[in-house]
């Protein structure tokens, strides 16, 4: 059959457009290679050169690299302070949004502005471009076997100092939510960098031990002093029991009331995201699904979990989409519980510096 010219013109235009989709396709994964090539991921982390967090998040920043097309070169950036607020407040309004820098910090932080109302943040967590989390975590509360009382028990008369490096971080809301759910006469004293200090402290004697420890990072970093028994766990901490210490007392077993229970729920919800990791808000689609899928390839990657194993650090992988939905949940609290939280943290949270 023979076309016309009119035919044969569209059809030419057909082709043409469908070379040209095709470019723009093929050329997606070229024009983000040209974005990441020859540049650095920097990874903004809210807590000392020393610890869990500092360990998580120069192990994820060093192998997510490999993920992104490109491959850019992984910079860590310690940023300590205010309880891990100073590294989100940076990442959220100070960073570049152009998918160069993430982030990682104390997982109570995204909740301050619930628990904390009488403070002001320049930060709305429902906002923040969540990459996801490395692990979860059952939190434990914990002291030096020269400690004067070693059970939750003997912490009910007799007084504990705890170590904390800030008024809102998981050390000090911990604290206050054992005393007020079991009645424990925990003392808190803030301004330590990291929770190596707090364990150094505590060794010294010049504390007692500390909340908000979570049982990966004891298996990681002190498990001959917890096998000597130097260590003692008061309690566990978490929407469930940690398998591997059915013998430690848990807070859900304590609770009286199903408003204690909404408590606790709020109090450690955060563990479910043990070690979120999270990118500014206002990044370009695009980017942001590079990074996530990024992450998520991470959690699975070989020479990343074979490093994980050698330094004991457990890898559970919680995505993007699940952070943000956790984060959406407990801006759902009911006031009622709110307000009892922050009675709590106003009342008997306000910790010592040292």
């Amino acid at each position: 059959m023979r076309l016309t010219t009119i035919e044969i013109g569209f059809r030419a235009a057909r082709f043409i457009a469908a070379a040209c989709a095709g470019a723009l396709s093929l050329g997606g994964a070229a024009v983000a290679e040209d974005f990441y090539k020859g540049k650095d991921l920097t990874v903004i982390i809210g807590s000392d050169v020393s610890g869990g967090y500092d360990a998580y998040g120069r192990l994820i920043g060093k192998h997510i690299v490999n993920h992104l097309p490109g491959k850019p070169v992984f910079v860590a950036r310690n940023m300590p302070g205010a309880g891990g607020r100073r590294a989100l407040s940076f990442i959220y309004n100070v960073a570049a949004k152009d998918g160069t820098v993430i982030g990682t910090t104390l997982r109570t932080v995204p909740i301050d502005p619930i628990l904390h109302s009488n403070e002001s943040f320049d930060y709305d967590s429902t906002k923040i471009n969540w990459l996801g989390s490395a692990n979860n975590e059952v939190s434990t509360c914990l002291v030096w076997h020269t400690a004067p009382a070693q059970t939750i028990a003997q912490a009910r008369a007799t007084e504990l100092v705890f170590g904390s490096s800030g008024p809102s971080s998981n050390e000090t809301l911990q604290s206050v939510l054992l005393n007020a759910i079991t009645g424990t006469k925990i003392r808190v004293i803030s301004g330590y960098k990291s929770s190596s200090e707090i364990m150094l402290a505590a060794e010294r004697g010049e504390v007692h031990g500390r909340c908000g420890f979570g049982w990966d990072s004891v298996v990681s970093r002190y498990q001959e002093a917890y096998d000597q028994k130097k260590l003692v766990l008061l309690v566990q901490l978490g929407l469930n029991k940690h398998p591997d210490i059915p013998d430690v007392p848990f807070i859900m077993d304590m609770v009286k009331t199903p408003e204690d229970r909404q408590i606790v729920e709020l109090f450690v919800g955060p563990n479910e995201m043990g070690r979120p990791f999270f990118a500014p808000p206002a990044i370009a689609k695009e980017r942001l699904a590079e990074l996530r899928a990024a992450f998520d390839a991470t959690m699975t990657d070989k020479a990343m979990l074979a490093d994980a194993t050698k330094s004991n650090m457990a890898i559970v992988a919680m995505t993007g989409q699940a952070v943000a939905e956790l984060m959406a949940r407990m801006y759902q609290t009911p006031e009622p519980v709110r307000k009892r939280a922050q009675a709590l943290i106003d009342l008997g949270g306000k910790s010592e510096t040292k």
